[in-house]
């Protein structure tokens, strides 16, 4: 069985609604690497070798789908962000607001993430009785 690569998890990623444009590889790869530690400091290491761009072993679809997961809440945070940044512009010759649903929206979009990242995070931890 061949080793996860870095590309499952991105298309893991991609599989969630994000903008009409496509984001930067930089950023996309940024998103992985936080998402990467974040999993790493809650469940286990994945051995990811970053010149290979594999990991150690196969993953679990389970924690595919968690990485995946964490990209994309960090994904709605950069856009409650960018929303945040949209309500209220005001210039001199330009005033800009922003549909202030759209940020509730989005925020309660992140808080239902978080909380689905949190318990899927949680179920992959090993439990005290193993």
């Amino acid at each position: 069985m061949p080793n996860t690569t870095y590309n499952e998890i991105i298309n893991s990623f991609h599989s969630h609604p994000l903008a009409k444009q496509a984001l930067p590889d930089g950023l996309e790869n940024q998103f992985f690497l936080s998402a990467l530690g974040e999993y790493e400091l809650d469940v286990e290491s994945l051995n990811y070798n970053r010149e290979t761009k594999e990991f150690g072993s196969q993953l679990s679809e389970g924690a595919i789908y968690t990485l995946g997961m964490i990209m994309y809440t960090q994904y709605i945070t950069r856009e409650l962000s960018r929303i945040e940044k949209l309500n209220g512009f005001s210039g001199k010759d330009l005033s800009m607001t922003g549909v202030p649903a759209s940020k509730t929206v989005t925020k309660e979009h992140l808080e239902i993430e978080l909380s689905r990242v949190a318990l899927l995070l949680h179920k992959q931890k090993p439990s005290a009785y193993n």
